[in-house]
């Protein structure tokens, strides 16, 4: 049946010379016969923010970090750079302020239970001595209750930092 648009009036009667029905009343109606309610799901915020004071990080060794703030979450860190997360995914976002090693690489990766992620190497090069800062962002899966993450020097040579931060997002 055709729809009233000008939303004046609900008409369910035979006019001359069809009837005219009000797509607001039937809306209305629609809505008030409905048992359906829609709920708007509750998102739960759930972040922590780690630190990481100047340390000397051996080739393969964990960034060790300490947790500095957290919201509605039980993500942990046991004091050796291993960072536990609960099952979810989530958005990891880290950045290194350090010197230049010897070999003029700085190189840094996230690992997830002892295994390197690939999306996550961040390196950069330059002069021996040199300052450098560098940043990484990825999202990590965790399915089965809970995993380690870690951010390791994948470097062959030990790194010198001056501070670091990750911060980590739940995003469901």
């Amino acid at each position: 049946m055709p729809c009233n648009l000008n939303f004046n009036q609900c008409n369910s009667f035979i006019n001359f010379p069809v009837p005219i029905f009000n797509c607001w009343c039937r809306l209305v109606n629609l809505l008030n016969s409905s048992t359906v309610t829609i709920i708007n799901p509750v998102v739960v915020v759930s972040n922590a923010a780690f630190v990481a004071t100047a340390q000397t990080i051996a080739a393969g060794g964990n960034l060790v970090v300490s947790l500095a703030s957290s919201t509605g979450t039980t993500i942990t860190t046991d004091g050796a750079g291993n960072i536990t997360l609960p099952t979810g995914r989530y958005l990891i976002t880290s950045s290194i302020n350090g010197i230049i090693p010897t070999n003029g690489v700085a190189s840094f990766a996230l690992y997830q239970n002892g295994v390197q992620i690939a999306s996550s190497v961040s390196q950069t090069s330059g002069t021996s001595g040199a300052n450098y800062t560098t940043t990484m962002n990825d999202v990590v899966v965790v399915s089965n209750g809970s995993d380690t993450i870690s951010l390791r020097n994948t470097n062959t040579v030990a790194q010198t930092i001056n501070n670091a931060s990750i911060f980590i997002q739940k995003l469901s």
